[in-house]
């Protein structure tokens, strides 16, 4: 029922071109009874919230139940769920502009129906990350890298947002995009001349 709920809630927005202004009209223009949309949401916002969260889920499951999944590295698993988010997201890809054009914000600041999706992508995101430290494909750095998951929920916030206004054919430059930002990301939490050079300067201390 949820997931018709929603659909109905984004048929509904792009039909009048304006989000709903309560439960009770909502309700009423889908010819249901308010207290049954509460049985499944406390407000408009939190169905809002819900889809967002629902297509990363859908997206990460996708990816999770292939057979190459065990295989990847982190940084192709992390690649793997950007790009299977935004296939997922075109599906629905006028309802995301119209919010966007609504909730218009700049990062690192991003509209409160994304909170939902921010906590699962952090709990999806931290094994990730963690099975990147331990295989050495991603440098343990101490207190810095409890930050990483912060630094790929922007930069993941960075993707959408380029994809809700890539105009290029299959949105190719989007595509694009998650490639050069997650290989960057991952150069960054990987071993760095800056690391090099911070040993370094630790060997020649300590051999003062």
């Amino acid at each position: 029922m949820s997931n018709d709920l929603i659909k109905q809630y984004m048929n509904h927005t792009l039909e009048h071109n304006k989000t709903p202004e309560s439960v009770y009209l909502f309700a009423k223009a889908v010819g249901m009874d308010e207290k049954e949309f509460y049985n499944h949401y406390s407000s408009l916002e939190s169905l809002e919230a819900d889809i967002y969260k629902i297509w990363f889920e859908i997206a990460f499951s996708t990816c999770a139940d292939s057979a190459p999944w065990n295989d990847y590295s982190s940084r192709e698993k992390v690649l793997a769920v950007f790009f299977a988010y935004i296939e997922e997201a075109k599906n629905y890809r006028s309802f995301a502009v119209y919010l966007k054009n609504r909730d218009l914000v700049k990062l690192p600041r991003w509209p409160k129906y994304l909170n939902e999706l921010h906590t699962v992508f952090t709990d999806k995101m931290k094994p990730i990350l963690s099975e990147g430290i331990g295989t050495n494909e991603i440098q343990e750095r101490k207190y810095l890298d409890e930050k990483y998951v912060s630094g790929l929920w922007l930069n993941f916030l960075f993707v959408f947002a380029f994809w809700l206004n890539d105009s290029s054919k299959s949105f190719e430059k989007t595509d694009e995009s998650i490639e050069r930002s997650v290989n960057l990301a991952f150069d960054l939490m990987g071993k760095s001349a800056l690391d090099a050079a911070l040993d370094f300067g630790k060997f020649l201390f300590q051999n003062r």
